[in-house]
């Protein structure tokens, strides 16, 4: 009878626990690989994304036979494989594939890499994988695992983590977040696959301890109920095991039941503290590892918030720029675009220093600023400033030009003013006309040449 109990015993309790500390692992591991993937995402060159991806994409399609990675090492296979043999030389895959190994060697996991999935076909296919060994080559296609399969009806989802078990590579997990283009298209996936055949081991090594200190404590159970006093075995013995069967759910630890014995008892909890802490020790390092890529993430918006900004006026910049002009090839609405030019800047710098010609230059921006306040401001070179009219500063650009030009002459005639507040501005405009203008470069260059047609005639006058 107190065989059978103690069996029980031992194996309910190592159940539990077994499934709990799975479930957690698996749960850190998920919640990793996402937060790599998603930083990955949103700090990654989408464009070079979007040019490998057409490069990859436009042999696929051409291909008279697209092999999976089953067969991988067939014939089939490899004749499939050297369609795409001048990618791997192309500048955009090795950019990108350098990039992927350096943030893979800072995290640690086994690979990193870039796929997108042909919807047809049910089927993701590489673009470029970061592996130093067995990576798989550009084109190499894989079926969708899973609940990866609902990226197939909603993109923007990604691919949902996947833990596999294989006699080949263990105990695998694999993640993909969406890379999505700056009209908010999904045009690839970032992916890892990290191994978790460590922590898994140690898992199991830890329920096996688990399996066989609750076996002991059970032997125990057998032995010295029968000949010692029930107050001194038999009650340190069940708050051991009610402490092993509710750590998993309500959190109770074993080093709160103080039992400082020097027999076999105070062996066995001293055992189960020791692994009550080692396993809370990896935990640990799962939420720390967790939170470093949190941390990560978020620098990386902030980089790539920096990026787009003008250290000297706080506007925006060149790049911001060049991505506003991507956005306004798709827009359909009216917009006009506004050059403004600093006058006799370099006279500033030699007559007064770079300081004071930095200090005109900020003027100039917080004037611009001012006015045009409905609308976008980028600073695009060192004394040049464009404004994307839209809305309300589209419909009334020709009053707020008038008052960017009195203003001007305002500060010019104003006495009290020093010579760098004093600013001279020239202003050009252009308005966005569907019938003749083929890019926004169209526009802008109209309004440059209203601008410098503006400077030229403030010169004569």
């Amino acid at each position: 009878m107190f065989a059978i109990i103690g069996i029980l015993f031992g194996a309910i309790s190592t159940l539990i626990y077994a499934k709990r500390i799975t479930d957690i692992t698996k749960e850190q591991y998920s919640q990793q690989s996402i937060d790599l993937t998603k930083t990955v995402a949103a700090e990654i060159e989408v464009e070079r994304v979007i040019r490998l991806k057409e490069a990859v994409q436009a042999i696929y399609e051409k291909a008279p036979n697209v092999v999976l990675s089953d067969q991988w090492g067939s014939p089939e296979f490899n004749e499939y494989i050297a369609l795409y043999k001048n990618i791997e030389n192309n500048e955009d895959y090795i950019f990108l594939r350098e990039h992927l190994r350096k943030i893979q060697d800072v995290n640690h996991v086994d690979c990193l890499y870039l796929t997108w999935i042909d919807t047809e076909k049910e089927c993701v296919i590489y673009l470029v994988d970061a592996a130093y060994e067995d990576a798989c080559p550009p084109g190499c296609v894989d079926p969708l695992y899973g609940d990866q399969s609902a990226a197939l009806k909603d993109p923007s989802v990604g691919l949902a983590p996947n833990i596999t078990n294989t006699p080949e590579y263990g105990w695998i997990i694999a993640t993909g977040m969406p890379i999505f283009d700056s009209q908010g298209n999904v045009v690839a996936y970032s992916a890892v696959d990290i191994s978790m055949n460590e922590i898994m081991g140690s898992v199991v090594q830890y329920i096996l301890l688990l399996g066989g200190v609750l076996l002991a404590l059970a032997l125990i159970v057998i032995i010295v109920s029968i000949i010692v006093d029930d107050r001194v075995i038999i009650k340190p013995i069940n708050r051991l095991s009610e402490a092993a069967k509710s750590h998993a759910t309500s959190g109770s630890k074993f080093a709160d039941l103080n039992i400082r014995r020097k027999d076999e008892i105070g062996v066995l909890a001293d055992s189960m503290v020791q692994m009550e802490q080692d396993i809370d020790g990896y935990i640990a390092s799962l939420t720390k590892t967790r939170d470093d890529l949190i941390a990560a993430q978020e620098q990386a918006e902030q980089m790539q918030h920096a990026a787009n900004i003008d250290a000297l006026t706080s506007v925006r910049n060149k790049r911001a720029y060049d991505v506003e002009i991507l956005k306004l090839a798709e827009t359909q609405s009216a917009y006009g675009i506004v050059m403004i030019d600093l006058n006799d800047l370099k006279q500033f710098n030699d007559s007064y220093g770079h300081e004071k010609g930095n200090a005109a230059i900020k003027k100039l921006c917080e004037t611009v600023c001012r006015i045009f306040k409905h609308s976008p401001v980028f600073r695009i070179g060192g004394d040049e400033f464009v404004v994307v009219l839209k809305n309300d500063d589209f419909n009334d650009r020709k009053a707020l030009i008038e008052r960017f030009e009195s203003e001007i002459r305002t500060m010019q005639a104003d006495e009290t003013l020093s010579p760098w507040e004093k600013i001279s501005a020239a202003i050009g405009c252009a308005v966005y006309n569907p019938e003749t203008d083929d890019s926004v470069e169209d526009v802008f260059n109209r309004a440059d040449k209203a601008m410098y047609e503006n400077k030229n005639k403030m010169k004569n006058a």
